[in-house]
């Protein structure tokens, strides 16, 4: 019978222990593969984890620059990215019918888990119409720089992306960056990095918008943040990092509490809070 043949059939063939997914308008850089092949081991081994993407949303010329850097993110960016089984076996029972991208931003899909994402994107999306997000951010998708340097992932030491490790280390480049303003940062850059510090929502989406970032959050986080904080690369590959951040001392207060609490309480305890849109 057909069906005790697709059963032998199923039988004979393994399930893969990841999955990647791009959209039919994705375009992709030269080492978008071997990216993705030598995050595998990290991305099957580490429960912190939620998937690998290939895309910075904040990836435009004018903000990116170093081919080699990798980072976690609290922010799901989708558009050419890979997930283990485990994560599948969890969520694919309950996938929707639309609007994945999003979905998968939920704190009950994401449960805290991180991303790692590039700074310079792997993924350039090319279509004008449709799409999962139905081409909302058009405008901006056409404006990210696709990566077109030949990385040999396969001698990276990739190892500064384990979750204790990073966790320590990006927040040490944080707080060593120079403290700086709006009004002082053109000359502060030049120096080396620097933190422009905000107090709510409203102030980050203030700082967003003045260096041209995506300034919108899904489910309290914002695009590309690691726990509140958004980077990018003052003018390109030639440039300095420049941290949005929250205050010092709640940065020094989400260190300790991200080593007490787990992913998923921690995720909830430092979500924007944006104010209710008035409707008339």
């Amino acid at each position: 019978p057909a069906s005790k043949g697709s059963d032998d059939v199923q039988g004979t063939i393994p399930n893969p222990k990841r999955v990647i997914i791009l959209e039919e308008d994705i375009e992709i850089a030269p080492d978008f593969f071997p990216y993705l092949s030598a995050l595998a081991p990290l991305l099957d081994d580490d429960p912190s984890l939620l998937a690998v993407s290939a895309f910075n949303d904040n990836g435009g010329p004018d903000h990116v620059g170093d081919p080699r850097r990798l980072l976690r993110a609290d922010f799901f960016p989708g558009l050419g990215w890979m997930m283990p089984r485990r994560v599948w076996d969890e969520i694919g029972p309950r996938w929707p019918v639309g609007w994945w991208d999003d979905w998968m931003r939920e704190p009950d899909v994401r449960m805290g888990r991180h991303t790692i994402r590039p700074e310079i994107s792997r993924t350039f999306h090319f279509g004008a119409k449709s799409g999962a997000s139905s081409n909302v951010f058009g405008k901006k998708l056409e404006k990210i720089k696709l990566n077109g340097v030949d990385v040999p992932w396969q001698d990276e030491d990739l190892s500064y992306l384990e979750k204790d490790i990073y966790r320590e280390t990006y927040y040490k480049e944080v707080v060593d960056a120079k403290a700086s303003n709006a009004q002082r940062m053109a000359i502060d850059i030049k120096e080396g990095n620097v933190r422009l510090e905000y107090r709510n929502w409203e102030g980050f989406q203030a700082l967003a918008k003045k260096f041209n970032l995506m300034d919108d959050e899904k489910a309290g986080v914002a695009r590309t943040a690691f726990e509140n904080i958004v980077e990018f690369r003052q003018g390109g590959s030639s440039g300095n990092l420049v941290f949005l951040s929250p205050m010092l001392s709640t940065i020094k207060q989400h260190f300790q509490e991200g080593k007490r609490f787990d992913m998923k309480e921690f995720s909830q305890q430092i979500r924007m809070k944006p104010k209710p849109t008035k409707k008339f």
